[in-house]
């Protein structure tokens, strides 16, 4: 198994950056390779930049920790997968996002990681 290790700095608060993450449904305001996005309790349905359709289990909001789960159900030919977004307090107003995603086969980590980490930076430059 592989790992995506995304991280960057924010400047805008922490509470401000864990709003973004922690509305789950509406992801696809926040990143670029997701187009469209809901949520109906537990589960995020996402349209992909490239017309793909997923669906995904949020298995955790954690508001204390800034910390939100999830792992895609349907839609993508993984043996596994399993990400987390975490917002850490930088000070001086400023934030870190952390996005860490394990997923099998391997390769796919080489073809996703370049974008999750162009996708964050993007978010950052907002």
């Amino acid at each position: 198994m592989a790992s995506i290790y995304a991280e960057v700095t924010i400047n805008r608060t922490a509470d401000e950056v864990w709003a973004d993450v922690s509305d789950v449904g509406e992801i696809s305001g926040m990143l670029d390779i997701v187009s469209a996005s809901s949520a109906d309790g537990d589960v995020r349905k996402c349209t992909l930049a490239n017309g793909a359709e997923i669906a995904e289990k949020i298995l955790s909001i954690d508001h204390e920790n800034r910390r939100v789960g999830y792992t895609i159900t349907e839609g993508l030919p993984f043996d596994h997968h399993a990400a987390s977004m975490q917002v850490f307090d930088a000070g001086n107003g400023t934030s870190t996002l952390r996005w860490i995603t394990d997923v099998k086969p391997d390769a796919e980590a080489e073809r996703m990681g370049p974008m999750f980490r162009a996708d964050l930076e993007k978010y950052a430059s907002r």
